[in-house]
């Protein structure tokens, strides 16, 4: 009978130290430049995604006769909030690049079972976003609902 070999299942890359960091340090550049990249995308469409974001509470405030106007206490929240938006728009618009790059730089040292179950990933990322959806289409009008009348019964109402 024959034993197996464990380096059988691993890729063979036996690349020295300075040479795993150089490809380390091109991978997160790559990922950084790619983030900055989707980052400015997102800047320029920061309106529409703040409009869209805020339509739940705007729509609440119309319905129960206020009005839907939302302002800035300070004078540079308008933009930080643009920047914010960016923010997480650019990590989002750059996650599947930025996993593709951790995924090619970890796959080499992996395993043949190891590296089928980091396939799972792919499953839990499509969970989280129809969570996110869940969440953002479901539960969020029924908590504003519900916060809402909790409001009107307590006599506390928004300015």
């Amino acid at each position: 009978m024959m034993k197996k070999n464990d380096n059988d299942d691993i890729d063979q890359s036996s690349a020295p130290l300075i040479e795993h960091l150089a490809e380390l340090r091109n991978r997160l550049i790559k990922s950084v430049v790619a983030f900055a990249i989707c980052m400015i995308l997102s800047f320029t469409i920061a309106t529409p995604i703040f409009n869209f974001l805020a339509n739940p509470i705007v729509n609440i405030l119309k319905l129960n006769g206020q009005a839907p106007d939302l302002i800035f206490t300070g004078l540079q929240q308008g933009f930080m909030v643009n920047i914010r938006i960016s923010l997480f728009g650019g990590f989002i618009l750059s996650f599947p690049y930025i996993s593709l790059q951790m995924w090619k730089f970890v796959a080499p040292g992996l395993y043949k079972d190891e590296k089928e179950l980091f396939y799972l990933f792919d499953c839990f990322s499509l969970l989280f976003l129809l969570g996110a959806s869940f969440s953002f289409y479901i539960v969020m009008p029924l908590a504003f609902d519900f916060f809402w009348d909790f409001n009107k019964i307590t006599k506390i109402f928004l300015t």
